[in-house]
């Protein structure tokens, strides 16, 4: 490991911290797993940074809005602060090839 490096822990969003069931595009849709808070909790009291990164095509396909993901990145963040919890940075890919509004229209190298 390099002088001054320190382990990070880098989580998907859905699927990890939230139930995954397909394109949350309500608020009622969003769910956080079991466990989920606690273990982020952990790493925060082990002073390990926790970094969420989530594709989000359905934004660029035009199923939600980005008002919409704000707000569940609002609502997830709330949640994990109730309990003590919180995220270190998120990062958010919004592209697709096919997307409906030409600023999201790409093939992007956010994944690499």
């Amino acid at each position: 490991m390099n002088q001054g490096a320190r382990p990070a822990v880098f989580l998907d969003r859905d699927g990890t911290i939230n139930e995954q069931m397909g394109y949350i595009n309500h608020l009622s849709r969003f769910r956080l797993l079991p466990g989920a808070v606690e273990a982020i909790r952990l790493l925060n009291e082990h002073q390990v940074p926790v970094v969420v990164v989530t594709n989000q095509s359905g934004l660029a396909r035009g199923y939600f809005p980005e008002s919409l993901l704000d707000e569940v990145h609002a609502t997830m963040k709330g949640l994990l602060a109730e309990q003590g919890a919180w995220l270190d940075g998120l990062y958010v890919c919004p592209h697709h090839p096919e997307a409906r509004e030409e600023r999201y229209r790409k093939n992007c190298n956010c994944a690499l």
